[in-house]
């Protein structure tokens, strides 16, 4: 006897409702789309660089988030624009890869930048070295021989005034961006950074300097492009211990110290340091002819802000490097007008950034033109 089939189930549960979508028949991929900028930022901070690019913004790695608005973030220190993702199986074929990608885009470039995303700080220790450091070197050698045996056999044009951009996401995946490299490059200007992955201090610079507060300072001076001599009257505020007081005597400048607590015993009896015991914010910039202020003040960014504003408006300044320290929420309204000090009249030039030795605090930097600065 034939077995009977079981009824079919009632057609309420054989058609799906109107409002149902219909099961795809394999599971929906990732977008692999790359945002036309793609920004370099710190993990530490990378909240914040969302927060900053708005409703486009697309985390891609630790501290790398792409966004679709063309712009200058205070929480980033480089940027790709236009990258292209590329994955291959070797190292080999990744940099025949990234050659064929800057060919394309009309490039033989003069400056080939292989980085790897920074690391995420681990309480006060300094930074450890990414595990993608090795590949990144490995992957910069091998582009180099390549380009190197091209050229020796006529196979590449001579190199353009183009810097080929590489963000390694993985051992043989990055993000890539070509970008002219202007003749005259002004690191306090220009954008993307010529500091490979932002960050103005190499590794070996990084490991070697002697304390964070050096590092922090030799960072600011690298961005802000300027050389510190002998003719230079610096006055540090904030200056207890007196870190940077030492960072600037060891270039030759003469420091006036502004700080109520002690410093090193050796600044004291340092005769080009100046010692004062006051407010901060009662120095006169001016009466002592600052050249350069520095103020990395426990304090609130208003504060700093003030600072600010009397250096713009001090003749014989010509730099400074101010700490604006910031806590959670971020005020941006006070950070928007920090940015309008950047461009005072009478010279002046500047930038805001968390650089690689920042916390949960920001340096303003401000240049002013020699022409304007008057002794």
């Amino acid at each position: 006897m034939a077995r009977r089939r079981p009824p079919p189930p009632p057609k309420s549960l054989r058609t799906p409702p109107k409002w149902a979508k219909p099961m795809p028949k394999t599971p929906p991929r990732p977008s692999n789309r790359v945002p036309p900028w793609v920004y370099v930022g710190s993990p530490d901070v990378e909240e914040l660089l969302i927060e900053e690019l708005g409703p486009s913004a697309k985390p891609m790695a630790p501290g790398v988030v792409g966004a679709d608005i063309d712009v200058d973030p205070v929480f980033a220190t480089q940027v790709l624009p236009h990258a292209e993702r590329i994955t291959t199986l070797t190292h080999d074929e990744l940099a025949a890869a990234l050659l064929v990608f800057a060919e394309a885009a009309g490039a033989s470039p003069m400056e080939i930048q292989i980085d790897v995303p920074e690391m995420a700080r681990l309480g006060s220790a300094r930074k450890t070295d990414h595990p993608l450091a090795p590949d990144g070197q490995r992957l910069r050698e091998t582009l180099a021989s390549k380009v190197e045996g091209r050229r020796a056999k006529g196979k590449m044009a001579p190199a353009t005034r183009h810097r080929l951009q590489v963000l390694l996401l993985g051992p043989v995946t990055c993000l890539a961006a070509v970008v002219p490299v202007p003749v005259d490059t002004d690191p306090l200007l220009a954008w993307p950074s010529p500091f490979s992955a932002g960050r103005a201090l190499s590794e070996k610079q990084s490991k070697n300097a002697p304390s964070s507060a050096h590092r922090k300072l030799d960072e600011a001076l690298a961005w802000l492009a300027i050389d510190v001599t002998a003719n230079d009257v610096v006055v540090d505020l904030g200056a207890a211990p007196g870190g940077w007081t030492r960072v600037m005597r060891d270039k030759g400048a003469k420091v006036i110290a502004v700080d109520r607590a002690a410093l090193d015993p050796e600044l004291v009896k340092d005769p080009g340091v100046t010692h004062l015991k006051q407010d901060a914010l009662g120095i006169d910039l001016a009466g002592h002819k600052a050249s350069i202020v520095l103020c990395d003040v426990i304090w609130t960014p208003d504060n700093a802000l003030v600072i600010a504003d009397r250096v713009t408006r001090t003749p014989s300044a010509r730099a400074a490097v101010i700490t604006l320290k910031l806590k959670q929420p971020i005020d941006w309204a006070t950070l928007k007008e920090a940015k309008g000090l950047l461009n005072r009249p009478g010279g002046w030039n500047g930038r805001i950034k968390h650089l690689m030795a920042n916390k949960l605090e920001v340096t303003l930097l401000l240049r002013r033109d020699a022409g304007f600065v008057t002794t």
